[in-house]
């Protein structure tokens, strides 16, 4: 059996090389294939951002409020006397007895030094619950976007509000806040509730 050669310019070669090209469909059905995968990938990815942020939101507010409340719980532990009440234009007004202890202030004396405070409320002008001590300009946002009107609750160990101020009272907290849709975050609602009672009674 004789095999022939061909030689690299004849049109046996030339025509071998067109036989072993795509054709129209399968260069179209690769493609197609191609930009599937390729938008899987994509969608993939979308998706893993989008869940990023959503989880990334939850998570930097609830840090934020477990150090702002954990702060909180500790001055409220260690203080002399507690006072719920409600603030308007910066001035603080406490509950008298006789009066339901609620409102959006907690003034906070860590010693018997009254010129020395410590005074959590809520801004209604921003919504925002802020912290602020007897040294000026020492006002900071602990959170924002705040529903609720009473945050601050004086209640007895079985969590009946009380309607004096009391020794061992209880300062209830009970934060609302709702986050605005924002682009790639959907809305989102909170709610952040704790007691704290202080550690030596008298």
């Amino acid at each position: 059996m004789k095999l022939k050669v061909t030689a690299p310019g004849s049109r046996r070669g030339a025509a071998a090389a067109v036989e072993a090209a795509f054709t129209l469909p399968e260069l179209l059905i690769a493609v197609s294939l191609f930009m599937l995968l390729v938008g899987g990938v994509v969608s993939a990815n979308l998706f893993g951002l989008r869940m990023y942020q959503i989880t990334e939101n939850k998570l930097n507010a609830t840090d934020r409020a477990r150090k702002a409340i954990g702060r909180m719980a500790d001055e409220i532990r260690t203080c002399k006397t507690t006072c719920v009440g409600s603030v308007s234009n910066g001035v603080f007004e406490a509950r008298l007895d006789g009066e339901v202890q609620t409102g959006t202030g907690l003034l906070i004396y860590p010693t018997t030094d009254t010129a020395s405070f410590i005074m959590y409320f809520l801004d209604p002008s921003d919504e925002s619950f802020r912290r602020t001590t007897s040294a000026p300009g020492t006002t900071t946002v602990l959170a924002q976007c705040i529903t609720n009107n009473v945050i601050f609750r004086a209640e007895d160990c079985l969590g009946n509000v009380l309607t004096n101020n009391q020794n061992n009272r209880v300062i209830h907290l009970a934060l609302e806040f709702f986050q605005p849709p924002r682009q790639g975050v959907v809305a989102d609602y909170y709610k952040l509730e704790t007691s704290v009672t202080r550690r030596a009674l008298e």
